[in-house]
């Protein structure tokens, strides 16, 4: 396959995938959690990633695009209960700490891709006590990114989760604009709900900005990431929340599609999977150069 390359790095190993013109391309990490690490459209770098997080496995890698499943947000005190029994659970499940495998390669008219696999095994039971598989499968062609999430449940209870993504958007923030359609946002460093009447812009001055857009209406979130990168994230509507997330003095800005909102499953807010079913999720960035 002359679309894709395999090389290791600092004991790690990486396969890049380029899109039929070989204009755009992205790199995944499949033992570090199946993060995409990379991605570039049409010679624009997207996102941003800190390389030390990603080669120190002590740490959540800071960048890419995290897989966040059973659970996006936070997890308090990191415990959750499943089946009547507590289990350790991390902020944004465990996901994005396990090994993926690679299941197969797409060779389409349009677009080229990857497809991976996490099965329930010992490291995944140790927080979650279901079998499943869940597949990521990642294409790409020289303007639109695409990732879709499917979950297959094996188990013969229903499967409890509420998924996610978290792309770190590498970006200019003098010059970063988002726009999206939604009534009610949620401000989780300030504890408070926002008025969006009066809502004008992302203020990164700001040590730490944290919103959780609920309800979003709109199928695709518009924003610039600088003068020369004008991008949409096109969504499924099960992913209902955009969380905005930033630091200051970094230059990125987290868009993040869940499925469910911070502490979501104390109000018992999970999609349930019935046993033998399977469910289907999908997003794509797209570069929106009108």
């Amino acid at each position: 396959m002359d679309f894709v390359e395999s090389f290791a790095e600092n004991g790690f190993e990486f396969i890049k995938v380029y899109s039929k013109t070989k204009n755009s391309y992205f790199t995944v990490a499949p033992e570090r959690g199946a993060i995409v690490v990379l991605l570039n459209l049409s010679g624009k770098d997207i996102l941003y990633l800190n390389r030390d997080t990603l080669f120190d496995r002590t740490k959540n890698v800071r960048g890419g695009i995290p897989i966040l499943f059973p659970v996006c947000g936070r997890v308090l005190d990191g415990r959750i209960t499943f089946k009547g029994q507590e289990y350790p659970m991390k902020n944004h499940g465990f996901a994005r700490d396990a090994a993926w495998e690679v299941v197969g390669y797409i060779d389409e008219l349009f677009q080229n891709g990857v497809v991976l696999r996490l099965s329930s095994n010992s490291f995944t039971k140790t927080f979650y006590p279901y079998d499943f598989e869940l597949f990521i499968k990642y294409t790409i062609n020289d303007e639109i990114f695409g990732v879709e999430m499917l979950v297959k449940n094996n188990d013969s209870e229903a499967l409890p989760f509420y998924a996610g993504f978290h792309p770190y958007f590498l970006c200019n923030k003098d010059e970063f604009t988002l726009k999206l359609d939604c009534e009610k946002c949620f401000d989780d460093v300030e504890k408070r709900f926002v008025d969006l009447e009066n809502f004008k812009e992302l203020d990164f001055s700001r040590p730490e900005i944290n919103l959780d857009f609920f309800d979003v209406g709109s199928d695709s979130i518009e924003f610039t990431l600088d003068r020369d990168k004008k991008l949409l994230l096109v969504k499924d509507r099960i992913f209902k929340n955009i969380v905005v997330w930033a630091l200051k003095d970094y230059n990125f800005v987290c868009i993040e599609p869940w499925m469910g909102e911070h502490e979501g499953y104390l109000q018992n807010k999970y999609y349930y999977l019935k046993p033998d079913d399977t469910f289907k999720a999908s997003f794509a960035i797209v570069l929106n150069e009108k």
